[in-house]
């Protein structure tokens, strides 16, 4: 049933909405992040909550059934590989990252938030690296264990919440190699990247002197025109 809550894609719904598809937009990952930045910043903020809602209600539901910390950590983890290989999206999903987010928030309540601030704003700093979420999760989750270490939290939780978050951080890191950009590759689906090369650079600067050179051709043949239109005026 963890499994079942993690797919459930919200980004893929939320950006659906809007005419997206979401799998063909910006990081093409079905997350709060591509959604915040290439569908809609409230969009992106809603997918957020709705991908920590989830994180946090799977591990929820499975204290409540009782038994060890480990039952809560597994039902985490089952969670993430939901949202990373959703059955309702064709295996494909996001980075896992606010969903991560979502299980820690189950086990850490509202000193969480912490946490969130300083990711949130490593996101905002490193917007345009491919690796900003890995980034964000890194300096969130390093502010948190500083900050319970004074609040005196079980280091059995702490222990595997940061092995859950070295997982999902080598994950993003992984599957995120395939969409950063590189010489060979110079076309994402959506837009199209053009390396500056000297090469490059000097075909563009010669097409742009093509292009006054015809346009100066034209404005002399234009003035050449008038210039006999006003002769024969004149002869008459």
């Amino acid at each position: 049933s963890a499994y079942l809550l993690g797919s459930i894609p919200f980004a893929y719904l939320v950006a659906r909405l809007k005419g997206v598809d979401i799998f063909a937009t910006g990081s093409r990952r079905a997350g709060a992040a591509n959604v915040f930045w290439h569908v809609g910043r409230y969009r992106g903020m809603l997918v957020f909550a709705g991908d920590v809602i989830k994180g946090s209600v799977a591990v929820t539901m499975a204290q409540m059934l009782g038994g060890p910390e480990l039952i809560g950590m597994l039902a985490g983890v089952a969670a993430i590989a939901g949202h990373w290989k959703s059955v309702f999206t064709g295996f494909r999903g996001g980075d896992g990252m606010v969903v991560l987010v979502g299980v820690s928030f189950a086990y850490l309540g509202w000193y969480m938030l912490v946490g969130c601030a300083v990711g949130f704003a490593s996101v905002l700093v490193f917007r345009r690296s491919a690796f900003r979420s890995s980034v964000g999760i890194f300096l969130g989750f390093g502010t948190m264990l500083a900050f319970n270490t004074v609040r005196g939290i079980d280091w059995s939780v702490m222990l595997g919440l940061t092995a859950l978050a070295m997982v999902v951080i080598t994950h993003n890191v992984l599957t995120n190699a395939d969409h950063v950009p590189t010489a060979e590759t110079t076309m994402q689906i959506g837009e199209l990247l053009i390396e500056d090369t000297p090469a490059i650079l000097s075909e563009a600067a010669r097409l742009s002197e093509e292009a006054i050179l015809r346009s100066r051709n034209e404005n002399r043949k234009w003035a050449d025109r008038r210039e006999e239109g006003r002769h024969k005026q004149n002869a008459t």
